[in-house]
C-alpha cells in the first residue's frame, strides 16, 4: 500500500491533516475520528481502519495524540499489518477476541475480564501474576498493544 506520507513528511503536514478531523479541538483524535482519517484520507478499509484504531491507542484511553500518530505515520511499520494478509488476518482475529473480553467496552481489558478470558480458554494459573506479566505499564488494565504483543501471534518489534 502506498501513501503521500514518508519519513520526510513535513510535520505540518501531517499535523495539518490530523486537526481536520480533531473536530472538538481536544488536542487528541478519537477511535471514530481516527478511524474516519484512515479511510476517508489514507485509503483504508473499515475493517483495516479497525485493527489500525486498536494499535494506536497504546494505553487504551480511546485517544490518539498528534505525535502518537506522526510517530506511526512516519514509521516503517505504517501499512505492513494490512499489506501481509496472513498478519493483517492474524490481527483481525485478535481484535476480534480483544472485543469479546472487553466486556465493559473500555477499549482495556480489566483483570476480571483477562480472568474470564483464560478460564475459558482452560488455563488453571495465577490470574493476577499473568496480568501482572501482560500489563506492561503497570496501569491496571491491558490495552490492544499489550494484548497483542502477548497473545504473540504476530511480530510487532
Amino acid at each position: 500500500m502506498s501513501s503521500y506520507f514518508g519519513p520526510d513528511t513535513p510535520d505540518v503536514v501531517i499535523k495539518s491533516l490530523f486537526k481536520k478531523y480533531d473536530t472538538d479541538n481536544s488536542g487528541c483524535i478519537g477511535r471514530k475520528e481516527l478511524a474516519s482519517l484512515l479511510e476517508d484520507d489514507l485509503g483504508l478499509t473499515s475493517d483495516q481502519a479497525d485493527v489500525y484504531v486498536h494499535l494506536l491507542d497504546k494505553d487504551g484511553s480511546a485517544k490518539i495524540s498528534p505525535d502518537e500518530f506522526c510517530a506511526w505515520l512516519r514509521s516503517n511499520e505504517r501499512f505492513s499489518i494490512v499489506s501481509d494478509t496472513s498478519r493483517f488476518y492474524a490481527v483481525s482475529k485478535a481484535v476480534e477476541m480483544f472485543q469479546k473480553y472487553d466486556k465493559d467496552g473500555s477499549q482495556c481489558i480489566s483483570c476480571e475480564e483477562f480472568k474470564g478470558l483464560l478460564t475459558e480458554l482452560g488455563h488453571n494459573i495465577d490470574f493476577e501474576a499473568a496480568f501482572k506479566a501482560i500489563d506492561k505499564d503497570g496501569n491496571g488494565k491491558v490495552a490492544f498493544p499489550e494484548f497483542l504483543k502477548w497473545l504473540n501471534w504476530v511480530p510487532l518489534d
